[in-house]
């Protein structure tokens, strides 16, 4: 099977119980992340090496989809330009990668910053006043729903599974 490990660095200021967090995955030897570059494969923990804190990486399992079968599944919902710092992420994307992968969800303390920090912009645009204008929410990612993601992706694992199977049997 392909190893499958998640990759979260803190970043930014903590507020209790809330902090920012860069996420991403690998596959064997192989990081996957998602940016306004799109889904973007490099060498383990490149896209956490502009960030000062300590990488923590977690193993999650072991699958038997290899990074580029997943990638392919996932660049529909994650193309280039559409990144967006609160609604459509880095750490959508993991949790989304990590679903196809393995079954399991990126732990919420991860994604409790942008969440929150969804909601207070979506009812009353306080994080792009607070920002200055450095946050202007990206039309490309208005509707993305990670629910609607993982449904979406439950439905294409289903209809390969068989196949695993039978390669595995």
């Amino acid at each position: 099977g392909h190893r499958v490990e998640v990759c979260a660095t803190p970043f930014g200021i903590a507020i209790p119980g809330v902090q920012a967090y860069h996420t991403s995955l690998t596959v064997d030897e192989w990081e996957y992340s998602f940016s306004m570059d799109g889904v973007v494969m490099a060498h383990p923990l490149e896209s956490h090496k502009a960030l000062a804190n300590e990488t923590e990486v977690t193993y999650a399992g072991l699958t038997s989809i290899s990074g580029p079968q997943m990638v392919k599944a996932l660049e529909p919902h994650f193309e280039e330009g559409s990144y967006d710092l609160l609604r459509k992420n880095c750490n959508s994307f993991t949790d989304c990668a990590l679903f196809y992968l393995v079954d399991t969800r990126l732990d919420q303390k991860y994604r409790s910053l942008e969440k929150l920090g969804a909601k207070c912009d979506r009812d009353s645009g306080v994080v792009q006043r607070l920002a200055n204008g450095k946050y202007v929410p990206n039309p490309l990612a208005e509707g993305f729903d990670v629910e609607s993601v993982v449904r979406h992706l439950d439905g294409d694992k289903s209809s390969i599974r068989p196949v695993d199977r039978r390669l595995t049997a």
